[in-house]
């Protein structure tokens, strides 16, 4: 299982772009801090429409959340998922191309909070 002193190695690996952000603080002491900053960027990429570095950012955050342990799984549930389900996407080609990434794992959860969150 990965625990949270492991994520931002993962991220780093995974992203390195966001190698300057993580050190800022103290990463391996700040789960939700460091989720924060993986979802900074996915939104980043999501409006650029940079869809390789997003499937890219996604296929993590789907192995952080199918391989973590509970905090990490929390971290990527509490955070994650809600930013990306506001999202306010300009088209529908833009929608549908999110929809074809978000991990297998994390559809069931990201859908229904879209659903609840755009039927307020």
């Amino acid at each position: 299982m990965i625990n949270r002193f492991e994520v931002p190695a993962l991220i780093e690996d995974a992203l390195p772009q966001l190698g300057k952000a993580l050190h800022q603080f103290p990463a391996i002491f700040h789960i939700y801090e460091t989720v924060q900053c993986l979802h900074n960027f996915l939104l980043q990429q999501l409006r650029n429409r940079n869809y390789d570095l997003l499937e890219k950012s996604l296929r993590l955050t789907g192995r952080l959340y199918d391989r973590g342990n509970p905090q990490v799984r929390q971290a990527v549930a509490d955070i994650i998922l809600p930013g990306l389900s506001r999202e306010i996407l300009p088209d529908n080609m833009s929608q549908i191309k999110l929809y074809s990434l978000i991990p297998a794992s994390l559809y069931n959860q990201f859908m229904q909070l879209h659903l609840n969150i755009n039927h307020q």
